[in-house]
């Protein structure tokens, strides 16, 4: 009898400790869930938002059209950071896709245990596409940020010109993860308008990355239906390269000093070189290493000839070489050197005053007293 007792109190203990890691994994599953999903025929992106560390996420994205799966993709997700959103972007890659209806599922698990699946439908095809309000008709970006055109949807003939409120977010994919964003809120879209932001993150060097613009409108729907978001988005891929240029130049006979501007998010750690020439024959050459430059930063950096030049007319050189040893920039001028004053010559003295201003003063002094007592006679009549 106290075998069993003891038997029923292991067993009572056991599934309790089971039943609190059953719980305790139902209760993580909620701190991890997809807050974000869009998609059209062309790709998709998926936002999860983590409340804390995760090992091993999966995310299984299908899309489906008439109830087949076309495309596949799955994402490995390493989450580091508690309360941290991951985006994810995927390309589907369909060469002659259908008009019709389609739906994107995504599924989130964790070792294999599905947590969550979310739905996305949307419609392709001529007839069956939703016009949005507002339209991306152009996008440009490079290693220094984006820019794009956004464009209202042109009203039929007669009907009045709308203000479209839209919420603009940029998207810096790395492969196929967001690794920033930052959005417009309530911009308001009459009529083509250009909007620009710069990456705020340090880029690499020759790296292919992609940016990610989407824009969201949303409208209200009659007869009762809640609101509605028309989402729209467009991505288009760049290489990031370091760039710079040289924006003020100083020089003289004994040296010169260049202002250098970083226009790239990759670190400038590139060379600048300033060759000094005379008749075609090169006089001089200086090579320093530029400081190290980011978008927006400027430093000056000077140089000092070996020797001054002797007074004549030079040609001066500035060459910018890129982080590979490209040419990014250079700036062509002259320096007219001027003959070098001797520091012991003695300073012109001030002429002394001629005689003749002696002269004529005395000659004003007799005349004034031999006309004053006339003067004073006359002054007494």
């Amino acid at each position: 009898m106290v075998s069993c007792f003891s038997s029923r109190k292991i067993l009572i203990a056991v599934f309790s400790a089971v039943l609190i890691f059953i719980l305790a994994g139902l209760a993580s599953a909620e701190d991890i869930r997809i807050v974000d999903l869009y998609s059209d025929i062309e790709s998709a992106d998926v936002t999860l938002h983590s409340e804390r560390n995760y090992a091993n996420v999966t995310i299984g994205a299908d899309l489906i059209f008439g109830g087949d799966v076309l495309k596949s993709k799955e994402f490995i997700i390493g989450v580091d950071l508690p309360d941290t959103d991951i985006t994810k972007v995927m390309c589907w890659n369909i060469s002659s896709p259908e008009d019709g209806f389609y739906t994107v599922r995504m599924t989130l698990s964790i070792d294999g245990v599905v947590l969550e699946r979310e739905y996305y439908n949307f419609s392709y095809g001529w007839g069956i596409q939703e016009i949005p309000k507002v339209f991306i008709k152009d996008i440009n970006s490079d290693s220094s940020g984006v820019s794009v055109i956004l464009r209202p949807n042109t009203p039929r003939i007669g009907s009045e010109q709308e203000f479209v409120l839209a919420d603009v977010e940029y998207m810096l994919v790395d492969v196929d993860t967001v690794i920033y964003k930052t959005t417009d809120r309530r911009v308001t879209v009459v009529q083509a308008m250009t909007l620009s932001k710069n990456w705020n993150v340090r880029l690499e060097n020759n790296n292919n990355y992609s940016t990610r613009v989407k824009v969201r409108v949303s409208s209200p729907r009659d007869f009762g239906i809640p609101p509605g978001d028309t989402v729209i988005a467009r991505s288009e891929d760049f290489t990031a390269m370091d760039d710079a240029r040289i924006t003020e130049l100083y020089r003289d006979e004994t040296g010169a000093s260049a202002t250098v501007l970083g226009l790239s998010q990759v670190p400038f750690t590139g060379e600048i070189v300033f060759t000094v020439s005379k008749d075609n024959e090169t006089v001089e050459v200086i090579q320093e290493r530029s400081p190290i430059l980011m978008l927006e930063d400027d430093e000056t950096i000077e140089v000092t000839w070996n020797k001054r030049l002797p007074a004549g007319l030079y040609g001066l050189s500035v060459t910018l070489l890129g982080n590979d040893g490209d040419v990014v920039d250079v700036w062509d001028t002259v320096i007219e050197a001027e003959e070098k004053r001797d520091e012991n010559e003695s300073t012109v003295p001030t002429p002394a005053e001629t005689p003749g201003f002696n002269v004529y003063g005395a000659a004003f002094a007799i005349m004034v007293i031999c006309l004053l007592p006339g003067l004073l006679n006359r002054g007494t009549r």
